[in-house]
């Protein structure tokens, strides 16, 4: 690392430090690098705990508006920012974050780590330190996140249709066995939340006068489709529902799958992401990561936002071969686990929820495998 980016790194870390009100010593100017990583690593691991921290709290929270919520999204952007640096991905990013960073310490002189030796207050009775353990560096954005950015980037996807400020990663490491499984939504909804755990969802764009006409995030229910790549495109694309029958945007039509039931012109949701994930309704397809070059198995599920009673609830109709029973979600009962309706203006897509599980690592692959299976790579 060149010494001006060094020079930025230490000056970026102090200036977050700062900002986001971290109990940290920064280290003076003339420190070691040794110790400016210990520092580098302390913050992260900070930074990330508090973004738990503030996820948690947003889990009852529905207005995008609220002080919380857009804390939140500085302090992801901060965070991702920060990796950026250390990983040196784009290039026309990282010039902009070096300019911000020096613009900064102009005018704030106490983040400019050539100048400010702490920023703990004059009170001698408040002495924050450093840990100084071996712990290695925290990554700013998870490696279970970048492995399923990096396969929505490989479905070359409009990146017009995302959101990333609504990007929510629900892996262990982010989402921790300590926080709750299910929520409730908002006081007089009567559809708890439940939690899409080992999921990573990304955020869709939304109509934002449909959702302010019929009060969306504050009255609609959340629940899970899970379906192919070419039809969840086309439903994203069209804004609603498909329902068997209909032509999709790439021309082929959308035809009641072997197994389902037949003559059921309806759209199947789920209010828990276990039951919509099963094989029968999101096929899984597998693709090689350029990251770690593992092979995974890949599932998609759209998560929907539906109006209240607009929906049937039903039992679950997959049969014994074509279900798991174990899968199934213990907070939903099998006997309300399916929603049906064929009212197209009901359902709206506010993300794109993966899953990756590893198949084998690089090493391992046999060459008969890709002769057998469909591999996006």
């Amino acid at each position: 690392m060149d010494n001006k980016l060094t020079k930025i790194r230490r000056t970026f870390a102090a200036q977050l430090t700062s900002k986001h009100k971290l109990k940290l010593i920064i280290p003076d100017h003339d420190s070691t690098d040794s110790v400016f990583e210990l520092f580098i690593n302390e913050m992260c691991k900070e930074l990330h705990n508090k973004l738990l921290k503030q996820n948690e709290q947003l889990l009852q929270e529905s207005n995008e508006n609220s002080p919380l919520f857009m804390q939140k999204k500085q302090l992801q952007k901060d965070i991702d920012d920060f990796h950026l640096l250390d990983t040196r991905q784009d290039a026309r990013a990282m010039q902009q974050i070096i300019e911000r960073v020096e613009h900064m310490a102009m005018f704030n002189k106490k983040s400019d780590i050539g100048r400010v030796t702490s920023i703990a207050p004059s009170n001698k009775q408040y002495q924050p330190t450093i840990v100084m353990s071996p712990i290695k560096l925290t990554p700013s954005l998870c490696s279970y996140r970048a492995l399923c950015s990096e396969l929505v980037d490989r479905l070359n996807w409009p990146t017009e249709l995302f959101a990333s400020e609504y990007d929510r990663c629900f892996c262990k490491t982010c989402y921790p066995l300590t926080m709750p499984n299910a929520c409730q939504a908002n006081i007089g909804n009567k559809y708890p939340i439940i939690i899409p755990r080992n999921w990573m969802k990304f955020g869709l764009k939304v109509d934002e006068v449909q959702t302010k006409v019929h009060q969306i995030w504050n009255k609609w229910a959340v629940s899970y489709h899970g379906t192919l790549p070419n039809a969840a495109l086309s439903m994203i694309k069209h804004r609603q529902i498909c329902l068997p029958g209909d032509t999709l945007f790439d021309g082929s039509q959308l035809n009641i799958r072997l197994g389902h039931i037949p003559n059921q012109k309806a759209f199947f949701t789920s209010p828990t992401i276990r039951y919509a994930a099963q094989n029968h309704y999101a096929t899984p397809m597998e693709f090689t990561s350029q990251i770690d070059k593992c092979v995974y198995t890949a599932k998609l599920v759209l998560r929907c936002r539906q109006m209240p009673d607009s929906f049937v609830i039903q039992g679950q109709t997959l049969n014994n071969s074509q279900s798991n029973e174990s899968d199934f979600c213990d907070l939903i009962p099998d006997d309300q686990i399916e929603w049906k309706t064929d009212k197209r203006g009901t359902v709206i897509f506010d993300g794109l929820c993966v899953r990756l599980k590893k198949v084998f690592t690089h090493d391992n692959i046999k060459q008969d495998y890709f002769q057998q299976t469909n591999v996006l790579r």
